[in-house]
């Protein structure tokens, strides 16, 4: 957690009383919470580690959000800091941004529903149409996937894991193989998964959390979407029906959405199991960034160990 003098600094760049600040969590950045008062929203703060994302990299994604936003698309509103700046530099160590707080909730089980997976794959449909005319800033673009630092798995999976590094290689020769036309491929979420996307009770939905943005391919964007699904369908105790009847039911209302703004390749449905692959694959990869086998907490080395089982079972 950084220390209050860094919080403090990073709330008067805002104007913002330090004490009003309530953390909310976060997983690579520090998220907080700042209530409504004197007629504005309340507001999200986010203090982000240079290490991690440094200040042109965090410019590139709030421009994409802005832009987003300024066209329609239900994603939060970004506030200038006093001096006008989308990103604020607190410290050589840290910069911050400030975000309207999105409207509703994390979905709950009273939220899942066809409506809502109709407005989520509206609200995919409508980024991927309008990447296709995003300008991003000059000299200030986010990466393209295969420069992301985090998805390098060859460089991050260790030499003890020969078949992970056997599978990740096969996959990446594979990826390289899908076209990257306009309609196929460009600056995506990337992370679109439940919890980074709140719903209002009819409905409605906000997408927020753009931190792994980048150049990547739709479907690869909605293979994201589908394993959050999946997962939380394998969570679950009591299931009523079976996982492909659950996948089935989300697609079709979620696809509905989708191609109510964009077009939906022949050839994305018949890649997504492989994509779901490159998906794990990827969170075993962060898992090892992340986290040291010998001293993780027992929840996450069972999901280590499930993810390690499942790679075995991986076809070329």
């Amino acid at each position: 957690m950084p220390e209050d003098k860094v919080l403090k600094k990073a709330a008067n760049a805002y104007e913002l009383n330090w004490k009003l600040l309530t953390y909310v969590g976060g997983n690579v950045n520090h998220v907080y919470q700042y209530p409504a008062e004197n007629g504005q929203p309340s507001r999200i703060l986010r203090l982000s580690n240079q290490n991690w994302r440094n200040e042109k990299e965090a410019l590139a994604e709030l421009h994409f959000i802005e832009y987003l936003f300024d066209n329609g698309v239900s994603v939060p509103k970004i506030f200038p800091s006093k001096a006008g700046k989308l990103v604020e530099k607190v410290t050589d160590h840290y910069h911050v941004s400030v975000f309207s707080k999105a409207p509703g909730r994390i979905p709950t089980e009273e939220d899942w529903n066809e409506k809502m997976f109709i407005n989520w794959g509206r609200i995919v449909g409508q980024m991927h149409l309008l990447t296709k005319s995003y300008i991003p800033l000059n000299e200030t673009k986010r990466r393209d996937w295969i420069e992301e630092p985090w998805m390098d798995m060859m460089r991050h999976l260790p030499s003890e894991e020969p078949i992970a590094r056997q599978k990740a290689r096969e996959m990446l020769n594979w990826l390289e193989t899908l076209p990257k036309d306009k309609k196929n491929y460009g600056l995506v979420h990337c992370d679109l998964h439940a919890h980074n996307i709140f719903a209002t009770l009819d409905g409605t939905i906000t997408a927020f959390d753009f931190d792994d943005c980048c150049y990547h391919w739709f479907a690869y964007d909605i293979a994201i979407i589908l394993y959050s699904v999946i997962l939380r369908y394998n969570r679950q105790d009591n299931k009523s029906n079976t996982l492909d009847d659950n996948v089935a039911w989300f697609l079709d209302s979620f696809l509905k959405g989708y191609q109510e703004v964009h077009s939906f390749e022949d050839w994305w449905l018949k890649a997504m199991p492989k994509l779901l692959n490159y998906r794990r694959l990827l969170d075993y990869n962060f898992l090892h960034q992340r986290y040291n086998w010998d001293t993780v907490d027992s929840e996450r080395k069972i999901r280590w160990l499930r993810l390690k089982e499942g790679l075995k079972r991986i076809n070329r």
